[in-house]
Parts: structure tokens; C-alpha cells; sequence
């Protein structure tokens, strides 16, 4: 992917992974997110308060969190 790709919103990030074969809803991406979990991919940027993400390292990040077999999501 480029880098003059959008930077997205949890929201959109949301969407976009399970577009690219990654369930994973919004409530868990904001709670893996949280501060004090802090195990989300990192914003590129923010707008205000809200954190913006690279779609590039959103994927990246997704596929770090696959297993070789079942297992929980660090949370």
C-alpha cells in the first residue's frame, strides 16, 4: 500500500480489516487500544482527540496477532 493512502478511524480501521480477512469488531479494537490495555496498533496521527491510523501498519499489526492455533486476544 502507498503512503498518500487515508489515515483511518477506529471506526474505518474496523472496517477495513474485516474487508482484508481480520473479524475483529470495534468494541475490541477500541479496548485492545485503550491505554491501559495498549496493545492496538499505534496512531499515525491524531485530529483532536481522536487517533488516526496508517491502513499499511493496521494490516501489518493484524497480522502480528495471528496464532498457529486457537488462543485468547492478549486483553
Amino acid at each position: 500500500m502507498g503512503a498518500n493512502k487515508p489515515l483511518l478511524t477506529r471506526q474505518q480501521m474496523a472496517a477495513f480489516l474485516n474487508e482484508n480477512g481480520f473479524p475483529l469488531s470495534q468494541p475490541t479494537l477500541n479496548k485492545l487500544c485503550a491505554a491501559s490495555v495498549n496493545r492496538g496498533p499505534q496512531p499515525k496521527g491524531w485530529l483532536g482527540k481522536r487517533p488516526l491510523y496508517a491502513p499499511d501498519e493496521a494490516l501489518a499489526w493484524a497480522q502480528s496477532m495471528l496464532t498457529e492455533g486457537p488462543s485468547k486476544l492478549p486483553l
